[in-house]
């Protein structure tokens, strides 16, 4: 069963990332299903096989794709752009990081500072978190309600405050874009096959200069109240969880 599932896998992969077109095309449908991080895994592998400049272009077409799907559909594409275009773009920065650097670790701990910044400036950018995070749930509580969901049993999300919701979409974003790094560069070993995605995981660490930074943000939520260390210090869990998986991975062996 492993051997046939990573066949698929290469053969999928090698075929998917062949052609430009076909990387569009294929993170243009997943970017609208629950498997939205293969999409930005697909931008590794592309940045990888023919570079940053050329994964950046299908990324920006996938975008102007996802625009006007949602203008045809009656969306609004803001919403859908802003799940996608830190996926995609994440995407072609990880497969960047890593042909750059040739090492994983690198590629994760500068998605994951990259992450982290990225998140603080949205904080202090925005014109009011709690006002993104009412947006938010009002949009999440008008697709449920599309999808059929009784008011009543709605009820319990509109209470939760709104800051949470942004909370959550943050951590989304980030475990999604280290999900992406970690799938594409799978993806792109199997067709390269001179590089271990087994090996170069259990060698996965944060360093000392983004484990400190972790550390800090985690030790300061315990502290400090303000609603950007809330918001950053689960992003920090999220980078402590994939080192432990490594950590467990290697001891495994």
């Amino acid at each position: 069963m492993g051997v046939a599932l990573r066949k698929a896998m290469r053969d999928f992969a090698r075929w998917a990332s062949a052609r430009p077109v076909r990387v569009v095309l294929l993170a243009l449908l997943l970017m609208l299903t629950p498997l939205s991080p293969a999409a930005g895994a697909l931008l590794v592998v592309d940045a990888l096989r023919r570079g940053g400049p050329a994964a950046l272009t299908s990324a920006m077409l996938t975008l102007a794709g996802l625009t006007i799907f949602g203008v045809l559909a009656g969306a609004a594409p803001v919403v859908l752009l802003s799940f996608a275009a830190p996926t995609l773009l994440a995407g072609v920065a990880g497969g960047w990081l890593l042909h750059w650097s040739r090492s994983l670790s690198m590629a994760f701990q500068g998605t994951v500072l990259g992450g982290l910044v990225c998140a603080a400036a949205f904080m202090m950018l925005a014109p009011d978190p709690n006002t993104v995070g009412e947006f938010m749930r009002s949009a999440w509580v008008g697709l449920l309600e599309e999808m059929g969901v009784s008011a009543t049993q709605l009820q319990p999300l509109l209470t939760v405050d709104p800051l949470q919701y942004l909370m959550t979409f943050l951590v989304a974003i980030l475990g999604g874009v280290i999900v992406s790094l970690m799938l594409g560069f799978w993806w792109y070993t199997l067709i390269d096959g001179g590089v271990s995605f087994a090996q170069e995981f259990r060698r996965l660490k944060l360093g000392r200069v983004a484990g400190a930074v972790l550390l800090v943000l985690i030790t300061a939520d315990l502290f400090v109240t303000a609603d950007l260390v809330q918001a950053l210090a689960p992003l920090a869990v999220i980078g402590f969880l994939f080192q432990g998986l490594a950590v467990m991975h290697a001891r495994s062996q």
